[in-house]
């Protein structure tokens, strides 16, 4: 095809320079401009018939037969390997693509491939001995908005702990989480968190407020390192998106969605019988923990304080909501106090009101 192209350019242009062939005529028989015309003129002046020899070179190559065996061959060799090491390997001038294209059509692109470090499973020996908390990605309900999930859960057993829906997942909800976990079940030896901005310092020389919340109980705190270290409440996020998200997506407020989780997480731990478990219960397997504190001792204890100052219109702010404080404090400082769901606010030691922590 180069050839006669270069022999139907040598024609035209010859006859272009007779006279016989006008330039408009000339430029559409060889499908180009007028102004690329004048420059295959000029060159066929300058260099004679070479001059109108195409140089130009695409970089584009299509795969032979014996390529796409060789391809097959050496990716069967090592189902490991990957389009780009296949196509170094082989030399091939296509790209990455071409080669993946080409295991997609002999099933060559999903692969399981065997682990190179063992996976270590672990399981704590007993009920208590390590708890897991986190919270679940932001999920949308169309009438309520984004929600998410804070969960506690016994490692042994899988037995739900205690659990809430609210609107951002900040570290106040921790606590009262915590604190209904604390005064119900006891106190676990340990507890399992990411390391999230709710449950750890950035500063590392600092302490977060949750690790001190839970220092004063003398409980351990482990961080994960790797997603798969929490992959127990992880696979429990999957099934609650799966079993109580979709059959829940539809509820008309917060309330009535934790409602309903409260039913659904008492559902879980009684009734739903686990093969992890040899086909019991999470309450089969469960038991309070023997160590435990006074509800005395817990409410001194577990008592998260921050300062705030009283607006103009007689309201805090308190983590993104605004609380009624009565008149008569406008400007002043006072003290706001969490116990659990409940949000003291103190002036001069003396509690002046007190709300149901907003989620």
């Amino acid at each position: 095809m180069g050839q006669e192209l270069w022999q139907l350019r040598q024609q035209i242009i010859r006859e272009l320079l007779k006279g016989t062939l006008k330039a408009s005529e000339a430029a559409q028989r060889l499908r180009c401009s007028l102004r690329t015309l004048w420059r295959y003129r000029e060159r066929f002046l300058k260099q004679g018939p070479e001059g109108l020899r195409e140089h130009r070179h695409s970089n584009h190559h299509k795969l032979t037969v014996h390529d796409e065996l060789r391809i097959v061959q050496t990716k069967r060799q090592g189902l490991h390997r990957s389009a780009r090491w296949v196509r170094d390997h082989l030399k091939l001038r296509v790209h990455e693509i071409t080669i993946w294209r080409t295991f997609v059509q002999h099933q060559l692109n999903r692969i399981t491939l065997p682990p190179i470090k063992p996976i270590t499973h672990f399981q704590a020996p007993r009920a208590n001995d390590l708890w897991q908390i986190d919270f679940m990605g932001k999920i949308r309900f169309p009438k309520i908005g984004y929600c998410h999930l804070i969960l506690i859960k016994d490692d042994r057993s899988r037995y739900l702990l205690a659990g809430s829906w609210v609107k951002r997942p900040l570290k106040i909800y921790v606590f009262a989480c915590l604190y209904r976990a604390f005064m119900r079940y006891g106190l676990p030896k340990r507890i399992l968190s990411d390391k999230g901005g709710q449950f750890k310092s950035a500063d590392p020389r600092g302490i977060s407020d949750f690790e001190d919340y839970v220092a004063r109980l003398a409980i351990r705190i482990i961080y994960g390192n790797r997603p798969q270290t929490k992959g127990k409440i992880e696979r429990r996020f999957e099934f609650i998106q799966r079993d109580f998200v979709l059959e829940h997506l539809h509820e008309p407020n917060l309330e009535a969605l934790n409602d309903a989780w409260e039913r659904w997480m008492k559902g879980f731990n009684h009734t739903f019988h686990s093969r992890v478990l040899s086909g019991h219960t999470p309450s089969h397997y469960y038991h309070p923990s023997p160590r435990r504190r006074t509800k005395t001792e817990l409410q001194a204890l577990l008592l998260h304080e921050e300062p705030r100052r009283v607006y103009l219109d007689s309201t805090i702010s308190y983590y993104g909501h605004r609380y009624r404080v009565p008149r008569g404090y406008l400007k002043c400082r006072v003290w706001t106090k969490l116990r659990g769901d409940t949000l003291f606010i103190e002036s001069c030691g003396k509690v002046i009101i007190k709300h149901k922590l907003a989620r």
